[in-house]
């Protein structure tokens, strides 16, 4: 409660599509580097705007997860992350892997992919609400 008894509310949230992709093109949450993500709630581990790995720039890490195969555990997905292509410092490069084309970018090894404009609102919104510390796909 506010001084005076009066009620307080939690700040609102803006709600923001984006389009984003995930996987190659099978909708196989148990097929590591190539399907979907299994359908659940990770935990988000770290985000970082500057890294430098086999993916780059601003990058949201997921903990890892088991895909279900007819009701029963199946594959661990692991190295699941949100990002984009970019460089590490988050312009566009001049190798594929660094630069965004076009649809066909949002195709990747199982992890979720957004055009770099997009991760970079998301970040911004992040930063200005409060990053969550979970991430649901359903």
């Amino acid at each position: 409660m506010a001084p005076g008894g009066r009620r307080t509310s939690a700040p609102s949230c803006e709600r923001t599509p984006y389009r984003a992709g995930s996987g190659n093109g099978s909708k196989n949450a148990c097929a590591s580097l190539r399907g979907w993500l299994p359908d659940g709630t990770y935990k988000v581990e770290f985000h970082r705007t500057n890294f430098d790995g086999d993916i780059n720039g601003y990058v949201i890490k997921l903990s890892d997860k088991r895909c279900r195969n007819n009701g029963a555990s199946g594959t661990k997905r692991t190295a699941l992350f949100v990002h984009s292509e970019m460089k590490p410092n988050g312009g566009q490069g001049r190798i594929e892997s660094e630069r965004w084309d076009g649809p066909g970018d949002y195709y990747s090894q199982g992890c979720i992919k957004l055009k770099p404009a997009d991760i970079k609102n998301l970040f911004a919104k992040a930063g200005r609400y409060g990053w969550p510390k979970t991430l649901t796909v359903k």
